[in-house]
């Protein structure tokens, strides 16, 4: 059982590493639109509207989250939720070299 259960996770893992490979463009464009912005608003809910913008950065964000490049905060108006994205330290220090790049 331990054998096929670690086939199995070793293919999610070349999966996932192939999509990050295939986003990492969308990963800088993010990342310098955090650090341009020095705050970035991603709308979770907005009442009475249907919200699709979330779905399309919450994986990629969340994985910048995790690896310490940005850090996130979950916000509340009367009337939506939003998660406030600024860079960290580690994140402010990949993008000089990202723009140094350019």
């Amino acid at each position: 059982m331990k054998t096929i259960l670690s086939k199995v996770a070793e293919e999610d893992y070349a999966s996932e590493e192939g999509e990050i490979e295939k986003d990492l463009s969308q990963f800088k464009s993010l990342l310098l639109e955090i650090a341009k912005a020095k705050t970035w608003d991603l709308a979770i809910w907005v009442e009475g509207t249907d919200v699709k913008t979330a779905e399309k950065y919450e994986k990629n964000l969340n994985l910048l989250e995790r690896g310490n490049l940005v850090k996130g905060k979950l916000k509340f108006t009367e009337r939506n939720a939003y998660r406030e994205y600024q860079l960290t330290k580690k994140g402010f220090e990949l993008v000089k070299k990202l723009r140094e790049e350019t």
